[in-house]
């Protein structure tokens, strides 16, 4: 089976540093290289039963701990931690999967989606305990072939906004009220999604998000 010692993981501009964890589990702490404050956590978890001892890891869980008001410089940077550990969890561990849910957070939905999961449009009903209840979580997938490299620029945090406002069919005029900015300010951003997307029209992007979990609907009721 491959060793499930944890290690030390950088590419030059985010670092991993291993954390205590409980078995079958493995836990990092990720701070920028150069820093000294930790951006978050991030933990994997075996999906198989951990009591058995000597058994390989196939498929995992990922845990995401960070702040809800994380800003795009912060979200960008764990999204890079993400693929990291999940890029050596396939190559050290042979995973076939690596499966993550989460409350709905826009900040943890665009941690995993910029980080190549497939987020999954729809959230799952009241599947998350909170501290205030039951509640909608989010659920993504990661497969080894997600993890490789990809060259599309990811959406910072008031694209994603705005992102979001169009996938509900506002007009610009309407997001710019919405989020208090002009309506100039809306239509530059909606062309730099259409760029980053490589997406030809507003109806395009907004379904190549729907598609890919970058935005989803949330059922009222």
């Amino acid at each position: 089976m491959a060793s499930t010692d944890p290690v030390t993981l950088s590419d030059g501009s985010v670092q991993l540093r291993p954390q205590p964890a409980p078995e079958g589990a493995l836990c990092w702490s990720v701070e920028r290289v150069g820093g000294s404050s930790t951006l978050g956590n991030l933990t994997l978890r075996d999906q198989q039963s951990p009591q058995i001892q000597g058994s390989a890891w196939t498929r995992a869980w990922l845990d995401v701990d960070v702040p809800a008001n994380a800003d795009s410089a912060r979200i960008n940077s764990l999204a890079q931690a993400v693929r990291l550990v999940s890029q050596w969890a396939f190559a050290a561990l042979g995973l076939s999967v690596i499966a993550w849910r989460g409350p709905t957070i826009p900040a943890l939905r665009a941690i995993l989606h910029t980080a190549g999961f497939h987020v999954h449009p729809l959230p799952q009903r009241r599947s998350w305990d909170s501290e205030g209840g039951v509640q909608d979580a989010w659920f993504a997938d990661l497969l080894p072939h997600d993890a490789e490299p990809i060259g599309v620029r990811p959406l910072t945090a008031r694209e994603h906004q705005v992102l979001a406002l169009m996938a509900q069919g506002l007009s610009n005029q309407r997001i710019a009220q919405a989020l208090g900015i002009s309506e100039n300010t809306v239509k530059n951003h909606v062309r730099a999604i259409l760029d980053a997307l490589r997406a030809t029209s507003r109806t395009a992007a907004v379904v190549l998000a729907l598609q890919s979990g970058l935005v989803g609907f949330t059922p009222q009721g």
